[in-house]
């Protein structure tokens, strides 16, 4: 073997070395990206993009509540800016007596307005008088009964004041969502109020 190719030849291998070992490098970051893209694993792509849902409900407050199933992706998922319109919830009455009124918030504890206050949303469900805790039903007052459900979405005016806000810079998508109780009547006197769910103070007779 001549004194050239003894040089050339660690050299050449060197180089082998090296370079198989920036494919390699570039073969598992390959592989990486496209696991985060198709969402796998789990514990690891997933998280990157879920928006979280936090229930702030007491437990004596006599409701169960869930996004409906077919739209927990789309409204869990933090790149969506239509969950507004993707929102569905569920409440399901769990005591034994009608629910005439039920009042909930979504909270987005990130999102400020222009006054300083944080951005929230209200679900309601039946007649707004009902806030007055003596106020009962009408015949045209229809509850949500024991054991049944209600689906509360979004109200369109709603979403129309959360796109204006955007749209003024004043926001961004939410990367969390807060369930906030606010009042419950069943219409006979009782219920509960704030949003630590304090029963309603009997009237003195």
């Amino acid at each position: 073997m001549s004194p050239q190719q003894s040089t050339t030849a660690p050299v050449v291998k060197r180089l082998l070395l090296i370079t198989s070992r920036v494919l390699l490098t570039i073969i598992i970051c390959l592989i990486a990206w496209l696991l985060l893209k198709a969402g796998l694993p789990p514990s690891v792509a997933q998280n990157l993009k879920d928006r979280e849902l936090e229930y702030k409900i007491p437990t004596h407050v006599p409701i169960k509540i869930k996004i409906r199933k077919e739209k927990e992706t789309a409204i869990k998922d933090a790149t969506n800016d239509k969950w507004l319109s993707d929102f569905e919830m569920e409440v399901t009455n769990t005591s034994n007596k009608p629910i005439y009124f039920l009042e909930l918030w979504i909270i987005l504890p990130e999102i400020v307005a222009e006054n300083g206050a944080v951005v929230g949303m209200p679900l309601r469900f039946g007649r707004m008088a009902f806030i007055q805790h003596d106020t009962l039903p009408l015949p045209d007052d229809v509850p949500i009964r024991p054991n049944e459900s209600y689906t509360f979405k979004i109200p369109e005016k709603d979403q129309r004041g959360w796109y204006a806000h955007k749209a003024k810079g004043y926001a961004t998508e939410p990367k969390k969502l807060q369930i906030l109780f606010v009042q419950l009547s069943f219409g006979d006197g009782t219920g509960y109020n704030r949003t630590d769910a304090t029963p309603y103070t009997p009237h003195a007779s």
